[in-house]
């Protein structure tokens, strides 16, 4: 295509869509709409996926040494946690602050700790994996180690937790992609109005001789203009929803202690990805859209 004929054609998609201002503008409000409920859907399970992994990566492995283990022995499995790469960090608990653990744990009952020394209790590490999917097998090699007494980790916790998230990923696929044709079903119908009101003109251009690209790119490229100028929009309303919803959310879990439960993911963190997801969606959708309508009007 020559410089000049792209020149003509995208100044024609601008004319197009300033000519037919109430129908571009129809259109952009149903691109909006669309977005915004598909966007509110997609900030939510972003929030539920953060969230559920946020709560995986809390989790800890504790392996407890016998409380006879000799000074090699616990060298050697601090030495085997230490050089492991799975192992994100670790805390060593000797059994004087173990003692004192329970001290705070019983401060109203002290009587219980009557007689018990930290010689009765055991040495531990207290560790956090890089990937928590691989607690297990962590867990089964650890468990071998000379002087290890036993290991805890919160598998079935873990288990729930990740099943949870499978469902609500597939679940969130599914709601994702009825969303998706839905809002490609209303903005193919919205620029098919404004093509039909246009038909006359799709018409003469093809008894003077016009290709059916020559007629189509200018409706295309009003579809992207559309379709941009929707998701642009719709970004903008989504934004300023978004950070007064993670701004009551998040001060109001801090004030009641469950920040580590809930919080939202800051809006610079998944700001620029959702712009990108929007832009594409209403771009593609405009063209698609425009393809679709024109098409039947040009076998004249």
């Amino acid at each position: 295509m020559k410089i000049r004929t792209m020149k003509y054609m995208v100044k024609e998609g601008f004319a197009n869509t300033y000519r037919n201002l109430l129908m571009s503008l129809a259109s952009v409000s149903t691109v909006i709409a669309s977005l915004i409920i598909f966007g509110i859907f997609l900030m939510l399970i972003i929030n539920f996926s953060y969230n559920i992994n946020r709560l995986k990566a809390q989790m800890e492995i504790v392996v407890f040494l016998k409380p006879d283990a000799t000074e090699f022995e616990a060298s050697n499995v601090e030495l085997k946690i230490k050089n492991d790469e799975r192992v994100l960090t670790y805390t060593k608990i000797t059994k004087e602050q173990a003692y004192a653990q329970l001290i705070n744990i019983y401060l109203e009952d002290s009587d219980i700790l009557d007689g018990l020394t930290p010689d009765f209790l055991s040495e531990s590490f207290r560790i956090h994996l890089k990937n928590v999917e691989e607690s297990a097998a962590f867990t089964e090699e650890i468990s071998k180690l000379d002087g290890v007494e036993d290991v805890n980790y919160p598998y079935e916790s873990l288990k729930k937790l990740s099943t949870v998230l499978n469902w609500i990923n597939a679940g969130s696929m599914v709601v994702l992609t009825l969303l998706l044709i839905v809002s490609v079903s209303i903005i193919a119908n919205t620029i098919k109005l404004t093509v039909y009101a246009r038909r006359k003109e799709i018409e003469i251009m093809k008894y003077i001789g016009a290709s059916d690209w020559f007629i189509r790119w200018p409706f295309i490229i009003e579809g992207i203009i559309i379709g941009f100028t929707g998701a642009l929009i719709a970004f903008i309303l989504t934004s300023y929803l978004y950070n007064s919803v993670e701004s009551f959310v998040n001060s109001h879990a801090v004030e009641y202690g469950i920040s580590d439960l809930i919080k939202i993911v800051s809006l610079g963190n998944v700001g620029g990805q959702i712009f990108v997801i929007y832009a594409i969606i209403g771009v593609v959708m405009g063209s698609i859209g425009s393809v679709i309508s024109v098409r039947r009007h040009l076998n004249v």
